[in-house]
């Protein structure tokens, strides 16, 4: 009699399986990122609904802000597992670092916007108050310091790994799975074959190395062109004149060049090429930024004081004088200035990406 064949075991939903270790850091991400949420905002409206209290009756106050030590302390709470648990959820999405500074300077801005938009009392003329505008005030300056580290992780993380990678290996179609030629160095900015990808068996019979030139200069080159291949394989000779001139380089003649160009931002090693171009703006950016910042640091403060201090008086008019001008400090307007700085910096990266890998400019 033959055997049947085995029985599988049923699977204990109660017994602890490997895979489940994927999933827990996953969950407590999820719970903590939900959890922080919810008690931040809960905080937040408790926060104000205490300090409306207080606006109305000082003589509670006192009392007042013994609450908003608690409400205070849940913020951070919340302000932490929020970022946290965004970080671990959404770390690749762009949005992650716009919500978390959005709501980051909503609560930095707290002081500055509930006087005139909820009719609070202006800090130091009421304990309850104050105490609900240092809450909000350091839950919005610890909101701020961690959304503004998340943001420089990305962009050195962003920075490091286009450096390394450049374009997607499965974007690439001509020279996708060739490995590095241990025989030529890297150089840095350096002609296609110069680049580590350039074969040696096919270099030593190449009009484009003969020449000194480049094939995405020429529009043809050893992995896109079947006769550069089929010339180096054969190892026809050529005249030492033709090598040089540059007049063995193939033509090819069915193809356009807007064609021949679509084939080139497939090529492994015009792909190397675009890393090195990556490498070389990357520092001219930063370093472009940090001049912007430091001679430009005056003007752009205070067009940025102009354009609240403008912002504000509209509002003030429009409301018949029930909203009162804002001022803003030196160092809020400081901060602000190496805010806009730093987000400048982070979308002309995303930019400067875009225009070497996606349209290989």
């Amino acid at each position: 009699m033959k055997p049947g064949p085995p029985t599988s075991k049923k699977k204990d939903p109660t017994e602890f399986q490997p895979d489940m270790l994927g999933e827990i850091p996953y969950a407590i991400a999820k719970y903590a990122f939900w959890g922080g949420v919810g008690t931040l905002i809960f905080c937040v409206i408790a926060t104000i609904f205490l300090m409306t209290v207080a606006n109305g009756d000082i003589n509670k106050a006192t009392t007042i802000a013994n609450s908003v030590e608690l409400m205070m302390k849940g913020m951070l709470i919340g302000v932490v597992c929020t970022v946290a648990g965004s970080a671990w959820l959404f770390w690749e999405e762009e949005i992650m670092v716009a919500v978390n500074l959005g709501g980051a300077f909503v609560l930095f801005l707290s002081s500055s916007i509930l006087p005139t938009a909820m009719q609070m009392a202006e800090p130091g003329k009421n304990v309850g108050v104050d105490a609900g505008y240092n809450a909000l005030g350091l839950a919005g300056k610890i909101y701020l310091g961690f959304a503004f580290a998340i943001l420089i992780v990305d962009i050195a993380l962003r920075v490091n790994q286009r450096s390394k990678v450049g374009a997607k290996k499965d974007s690439l179609k001509y020279g996708k799975g060739v490995t590095e030629e241990s025989d030529r160095k890297n150089v840095f900015m350096g002609k296609c074959w110069q680049l580590p990808y350039c074969r040696k068996f096919v270099r030593e019979k190449c009009p484009i190395y003969h020449a000194q030139r480049t094939c995405w200069r020429e529009l043809v080159g050893c992995m896109c062109e079947e006769s550069v291949i089929r010339a180096a394989m054969e190892n026809k000779p050529v005249s030492k004149e033709a090598l040089m001139s540059g007049a063995a380089i193939p033509r090819n003649t069915k193809l356009t060049d807007a064609a021949k160009r679509e084939r080139c931002k497939t090529c492994v090693i015009y792909n190397e090429h675009q890393k090195h171009k990556y490498k070389l703006a990357m520092p001219m950016v930063i370093i472009g930024y940090v001049l912007v910042y430091i001679l430009l640091r005056v003007p752009l403060a205070t067009g940025i004081n102009n354009f609240i201090s403008k912002g504000s008086q509209a509002l003030t008019n429009a409301s018949a004088g029930a909203v009162k001008n804002v001022e803003t400090g030196d160092a809020f307007t400081q901060f602000a200035v190496g805010a806009a700085v730093l987000m400048m910096l982070a979308y002309t990266i995303k930019i400067v990406e875009y225009a070497i890998f996606k349209l290989k400019i």
